[in-house]
């Protein structure tokens, strides 16, 4: 499954459902996630049946309540590019369009 094929309410509709997946193959009930999350039911069966939007802060809730938390640390993962001059202080702020370069009408000599 490829969500770059997927419009966003399929994502989410698909997220809910490897989610409960997920629960039932860690054999934990509605009312462990549930205690475990602090969330409601209502809430848990929107998300699972992908009708209705939770909060992102709401999945984390659910994501720690089935001990995955850690599959949230990759989404956002810089690539490792080492570079020898590159401070491991110093973060970049902004990004920088490059800079356009001027079209340069050359023509060789026996073209004139």
């Amino acid at each position: 499954m490829s969500f770059n094929l997927m419009t966003d309410h399929e994502i989410v509709k698909s997220l809910g459902k490897m989610f409960d997946q997920l629960r039932i193959h860690k054999q934990l009930q509605d009312k462990d996630i549930l205690s475990a999350s602090g969330t409601s039911s209502s809430v848990l069966a929107k998300f699972r049946s992908g009708k209705g939007n939770i909060t992102l802060e709401t999945f984390v809730k659910l994501m720690r309540a089935v001990n995955e938390l850690d599959k949230l640390e990759n989404l956002l993962l810089l690539p490792d590019v080492y570079s020898p001059t590159a401070s491991k202080d110093k973060q970049q702020k902004r990004v920088i369009k490059p800079a356009i370069k001027p079209k340069l009408n050359f023509v060789w000599e026996e073209d004139k």
